[in-house]
């Protein structure tokens, strides 16, 4: 589970410092009462570091997310974390991106203790921690590896509004598909054609919520997919969900519009 969005009892974004954009897309604070609705999350190529608040303080990794979940929140949620942009949490957390996709696991078993601070363990103000957690990264953003030059401009090219193909890419970079495909999965999680595959699924659903294009099969080719079918085939596969189900879902349904814009 990566995150709650908008539309839980209370979800606020904050921009990081400058200095960490070309890694980080978001902090974000999310707290809800036990039993608050659950919430339909989409796979959106990025790796997030939890601090639950609630219980414990423990720093926990999601990796990147392959298909869409939902989350039920059993007990009270009080959440401060970090969604990094697609590659850029590999520099901080020092593990190949694919040993996380689809799993949770907590960031002392990765060695990042580095992550540790007395004030998780307490019941304090959400935003107190984004700082917290803000005020770590930066301390380490020095001695960090700079971002894949290649793999960013590979992502960026695949949120644009007129991706490649993955052959494209492959020539675009001068690497062959399978080192794309080896890179990509070390520094994002998943291939470059499932991440591929999830940018036009969150901006398909952005366009549908924003009510472009009101006819499915103009938008389904506008977007890439072979006709109206083939989006929704890929919407049951990755979303759970219909094209219609998804544009009606405003306000409990969220693509992350953020990283269609470049770092």
């Amino acid at each position: 589970m990566s995150r709650l969005e908008p539309g839980s009892t209370s979800y606020r974004e904050l921009l990081p410092d400058p200095r960490l954009r070309p890694f980080v897309d978001r902090f974000w604070i999310s707290v809800a009462p036990a039993g608050a609705p659950a919430r339909h999350i989409l796979p959106d190529g990025c790796i997030d570091v939890l601090i639950d608040l609630a219980g414990g303080g423990r720093p926990l990794a999601v990796g990147t997310m392959t298909s869409a979940s939902l989350f039920h929140p059993g007990a009270p949620v009080r959440i401060a974390a970090v969604r990094f942009r697609p590659g850029g949490a590999v520099p901080f957390l020092r593990v190949p991106a694919g040993e996380l996709t689809d799993r949770t696991v907590p960031c002392d078993d990765l060695g990042a203790r580095w992550l540790a601070h007395p004030g998780w363990s307490e019941a304090g103000d959400p935003a107190a921690a984004v700082g917290a957690l803000q005020g770590l990264l930066m301390d380490r953003l020095a001695a960090r590896d700079r971002r894949d030059p290649v793999v960013a401009h590979a992502v960026a090219a695949l949120f644009g509004r007129q991706p490649p193909t993955i052959e494209a890419l492959s020539r675009d970079t001068g690497w062959s598909r399978q080192h794309l495909a080896r890179r990509f999965r070390q520094h994002v999680g998943v291939g470059p054609k499932q991440l591929a595959r999830v940018a036009r699924l969150q901006r398909a659903v952005a366009d549908l919520q924003r009510g472009a294009g009101h006819g499915l099969a103009d938008l389904a080719l506008s977007l890439g997919y072979f006709d109206q079918a083939h989006m929704t085939r890929d919407f049951r596969a990755l979303a759970a969900m219909t094209p219609l189900e998804a544009a009606t879902g405003a306000g409990s349904i969220f693509p992350i519009r953020s990283l269609f814009a470049d770092p």
